[in-house]
């Protein structure tokens, strides 16, 4: 993605081309998650929320091997190129050059207490793609938000003790597999047992499947301060049946909907925002709710 917007976002603004990563699980739920918190809390206070927090509290399917593939393909181009390094550990990385940064770091490895959710939060395998592609968003938007607005995800693991122990348990097995990953050796051994591109949860499998999201924005402090929740749920497996019906749907938004704006390498929020929201409402199974 780093390299297509160097490469091609001066070509694509001149030629009025919208060109969209990310139109799937990752990183539909996140970026339009905030765009619509966002839309929400400014309705209520008449503020944005200057910190996000976004928590996956349930979701059931397989795996997908493509994505497995162009995971490990990364890793491989890691170690043909080192410098790429610089580009993954940027929590900025995606963000037109020469813009403003916040304060937000890299994902959290250690376990981290959710005060307002009440629970332990363990990684989010994905991450690291949708905070860079949320943080884009607010760049190319003007942010809106503020040049202090944070934003991070986690898993949503339990409560108590145990839930600490599971915590922690998931953030080791995180980085294990990343450790196991960034090797050459174990990396091809860990290649023929994964799915390959392709392959994938069976029919029953896709349809069974499910997620919900919970995200949590805080304005700043001051005399309109408050907080929003807002859930995000899908009807099938986020990886195969989840994402097939929202890659469609972002297809047909940007065919067919009048959607203002230039051209360029831009992300689900810029390119398509409300129309697409609209859409995977009507269409895809996707809900969209203000909790709280």
């Amino acid at each position: 993605m780093r390299e297509m917007i160097t490469k091609h976002q001066d070509e694509a603004v001149a030629s009025g081309a919208r060109i969209v990563h990310t139109c799937g699980f990752d990183s539909i739920p996140s970026d339009l998650g905030v765009h619509f918190l966002q839309g929400a809390i400014q309705e209520r206070l008449g503020q944005p929320a200057e910190q996000v927090k976004y928590r996956l509290v349930s979701a059931a399917g397989g795996v997908s091997g493509g994505t497995v593939a162009s995971m490990l393909n990364m890793m491989d181009e890691v170690a043909e190129n080192p410098q790429l390094l610089t580009v993954l550990a940027d929590p900025y990385a995606l963000n037109p050059l020469n813009t403003v940064t916040g304060q937000d770091e890299n994902e959290a490895a250690a376990p981290l207490y959710d005060e307002v959710l009440g629970q332990w939060v363990g990684p989010f395998v994905m991450a690291g793609i949708n905070t860079r592609v949320v943080r884009r968003s607010h760049a190319l938007l003007g942010m809106p938000y503020g040049p202090g607005f944070a934003y991070e995800e986690g898993t949503l693991i339990g409560a108590g003790p145990t839930g600490f122990l599971k915590a922690l348990m998931a953030s080791i097995g995180t980085w294990v597999g990343m450790l196991l990953s960034a090797m050459g050796p174990t990396r091809r051994l860990l290649a023929r047992f994964l799915p390959k591109p392709g392959e994938g949860p069976d029919r029953a499998k896709r349809e069974a499947g499910f997620f919900e999201i919970i995200l949590h924005g805080t304005t700043p402090k001051g005399p309109n301060s408050g907080q929003i929740q807002v859930r995000v749920t899908g009807d099938r497996d986020p990886g195969y049946g989840g994402t097939a019906k929202m890659i469609a749907e972002a297809a047909v938004c940007l065919a067919r909907d009048p959607l203002d704006g230039p051209g360029g390498i831009l992300t689900p929020a810029v390119a398509m925002g409300p129309e697409l929201i609209t859409r995977l409402i009507k269409n895809a199974g996707l809900t969209f709710e203000v909790i709280d």
